[in-house]
């Protein structure tokens, strides 16, 4: 894996052992990182959104997604991992690729965190949503983050899929404007209803 523009282009991001083995249903430890393609494309259709942007990473593993926004030049990334292994990687290469005064990194639970969040009244401009596959986690994420009002207005909400899964077709604050698949892979976008 590496970082696919800006100030730190060309940078590889270390990876757990568990990089890129086949997730069973449940398996939420295994790290599946985004492919560069994948990502490419992601940021393709993210654009200019990236620039100055408050960004929160949910379920960060080894940081791909944020270390690729504070690359292209966001303002403050918050990553959440909450197990010791990827945290410690996620750690390191924020540090290796000179991150940090852009970044927080914490070892929580994702849902648990979006509820501490609340009382902040901190908002995202970008949220990350790319649980471990087969586990239908995005459901209850994007759920919290309505219930929490955590997206700015003219904020996105970005999730990975396994093509596998059903995708997340929320009813009421937030709607599913975009969806791309790439192999096994399903990136959905989702913001504010009009």
């Amino acid at each position: 894996m590496r970082i696919i523009s800006g100030t730190a282009k060309g940078r590889k991001i270390l990876s757990p052992k568990n990089e890129g083995r086949i997730t069973e249903k449940g398996e939420i430890k295994a790290t599946r990182p985004t492919l560069d393609r994948v990502k490419e494309s992601m940021f393709n259709i993210l654009g200019h959104k990236v620039y100055d942007a408050v960004v929160l990473d949910m379920f960060a593993g080894t940081g791909s997604l944020g270390l690729e926004c504070a690359s292209r030049g966001a303002n403050k990334i918050i990553f959440l991992e909450r197990f010791k292994e990827t945290y410690d990687i996620l750690l390191e290469n924020v540090n290796n690729l000179g991150f940090t005064s852009v970044s927080k990194v914490y070892m929580k639970d994702s849902y648990e965190f979006i509820k501490s969040l609340a009382s902040s009244g901190e908002k995202f401009d970008i949220i990350f949503v790319d649980p471990p596959y087969l586990n239908h986690m995005v459901d209850r994420a994007v759920k919290l983050i309505a219930e929490f009002d955590l997206l700015n207005a003219d904020g996105v909400i970005v999730t990975k899929y396994d093509k596998e899964e059903p995708i997340f077709r929320p009813e009421e604050k937030y709607e599913l404007v975009d969806e791309r698949k790439y192999g096994n892979t399903i990136i959905a976008f989702y913001q504010c209803r009009e």
